[in-house]
């Protein structure tokens, strides 16, 4: 390693030191002031960056709990994308195993959530697969196999998050919440991202056709769920809601 490189690496490890006076070995002490601006600089911005992707987690945790929290996802990471627009891949999971947040179970969930609606609003414009696309293989269709449109992900939990999310959504009417899991496709046709309600049938339906199995084995998992899954309706809901980019090749 050069003497370049270590200092980066030292510089690295100062910036996301837990403690605030924290500095890089060997650097000019009358520099030392200008590095906590810095470094306070970019923990602000991280935090801020943070919020805006995750709005809804730092609501229901309060701004003072959520930046704490950031500063330890901040130490916690191996590696960053470049762009603030996409921060924060793996919060979801690193909540999971913050110890502080285990009084809000459904936390990570809402996480998980708000990153999948992050990535759809950043995702490909993948051209969407039509039901007019459809009409000259539907007496072959179960043996057809999909490709997942790159701006649609299926998020499933054991909490109301779906719900929980709405609540938290300005000018939002509060009413109570019916504690069971919900299952949510997230699509962004025409733009807009949205949100798609999933029984459980429907989820598993709809998250093998994701995963590129066959209609036919993906109507299997469903009905072995429910065996009064309503095929037809799920399906049209999802090619209506732009799940879709083409057909795998077999």
């Amino acid at each position: 390693m050069s003497d370049v490189e270590a200092f980066q690496v030292e510089f690295s490890r100062a910036l996301m030191a837990a403690s605030p006076s924290a500095r890089p070995a060997g650097l000019d002490p009358a520099m030392a002031e200008r590095f906590a601006i810095y470094r306070n600089n970019v923990h602000r911005g991280l935090g801020d960056a943070l919020i805006a992707a995750y709005p809804v987690v730092a609501m229901l945790v309060g701004e003072d709990f959520f930046r704490a929290m950031a500063q330890s996802f901040f130490r916690a990471e191996k590696a960053r994308l470049g762009s603030l627009a996409l921060y924060g891949a793996g919060f979801a999971d690193f909540i999971d195993g913050f110890d502080a947040a285990a009084s809000v179970p459904y936390l990570s969930d809402i996480a998980r959530l708000e990153r999948a609606r992050l990535e759809a609003l950043h995702a490909a414009d993948d051209a969407v697969t039509t039901a007019e696309m459809l009409q000259g293989i539907m007496n072959d269709l179960a043996s057809v196999a999909f490709v997942r449109h790159s701006a649609c992900f299926l998020v499933r939990s054991d909490f109301p998050i779906h719900a929980i999310w709405q609540c938290q959504q300005e000018g939002a009417e509060r009413r109570p919440i019916v504690q069971c899991g919900e299952n949510i496709l997230i699509t962004r046709p025409d733009v807009t991202v949205q949100q798609i309600l999933l029984d459980d049938a429907g989820a598993i339906f709809a998250g093998r056709l994701l995963d590129q199995a066959p209609v036919a084995d993906a109507f299997a998992a469903a009905i072995a769920r429910d065996p009064q899954f309503d095929v037809t309706s799920t399906f049209a809901q999802l090619i209506a809601a732009g799940a879709f980019a083409g057909l795998r090749e077999t």
